[in-house]
């Protein structure tokens, strides 16, 4: 919460509470301190090593998707525990499937494994395929 937002509680007379041991109270996550997508993506990547956003191959599958790389957002798997949003699509590279559950998953090997993989990219192809 911002200083302000505590000020303007704290204005209004509201006691702010804080709890010390929130592990014992995990169904009152607050959203507040989630964050939301950028309003422009439709499709979520998440890996487990920061991606170069420019990668040719990544823009092949955005495109085959009707998709452009505008449209997209690109965050590792520790960061996803901070998004509450569900985009449409949500792509894992290299983990585990994401707990959001977006209409439409696609799950694949690490990058490298990938580029390098004719049965992963047959695979992952078979999955866009499931969705068109």
């Amino acid at each position: 919460m911002s200083n302000f937002s505590r000020y303007y509680l704290q204005q209004m007379g509201i006691t702010l509470w804080q709890c010390h041991k929130p592990q014992q109270f995990p169904h009152l996550a607050s959203q507040a301190e989630k964050i939301a997508l950028p309003k422009h993506c439709q499709i979520l990547i998440v890996a487990n090593d920061k991606l170069a956003p420019h990668n040719q191959f990544i823009n092949q599958i955005l495109r085959t998707l009707q998709l452009e790389l505008s449209q997209s957002h690109i965050i590792t798997e520790e960061e996803l525990k901070y998004y509450y949003q569900t985009p449409e699509w949500i792509w894992t590279i290299g983990c585990k499937q994401s707990e959001l559950a977006a209409k439409k998953q696609l799950a694949s090997p690490h990058l490298d494994v990938l580029l390098h993989s004719a049965q992963a990219k047959k695979q992952l192809w078979q999955q866009i395929v499931s969705y068109m």
